[in-house]
């Protein structure tokens, strides 16, 4: 059999059938003088899932983490970090901190990414 890993072949089903919307992520930053991370270079967009947040997250020390929205971006190459910056589609419309990143994998790699994000 020739063609596409099942993978790959999910993956754009993914992309083409339950991506709606689109996020913009920009991953270069600096630190300036003042302890701020501030981003250059331009946004690339991804289609993703984008849903609004059911509950809080909780860190080792109890803490809780707020998590207004989850971004499902199915992409087999993505790196995203917390240190990245994400942009969300309406009703959201707005820069959001990402507070986690959750890698998601199968056999043969990264199928794609869960991209926890904060308020505004």
């Amino acid at each position: 059999m020739t063609g596409a890993s099942p993978s790959a072949v999910f993956a754009t089903d993914l992309q083409i059938n339950m991506t709606p919307t689109t996020v913009g992520i920009r991953t270069t930053s600096t630190i300036n003088n003042y302890g701020e991370r501030t981003f250059s270079g331009s946004v690339v967009n991804y289609n993703a899932y984008v849903r609004k947040a059911t509950n809080a997250d909780r860190s080792e020390t109890i803490d809780n983490k707020v998590i207004d929205y989850v971004a499902h971006i199915p992409h087999q190459t993505l790196t995203v970090d917390v240190d990245d910056e994400i942009t969300l589609p309406a009703p959201a419309s707005g820069i959001r901190p990402i507070v986690k990143v959750d890698i998601k994998t199968d056999a043969l790699g990264q199928v794609g990414l869960i991209v926890y994000c904060g308020r505004a």
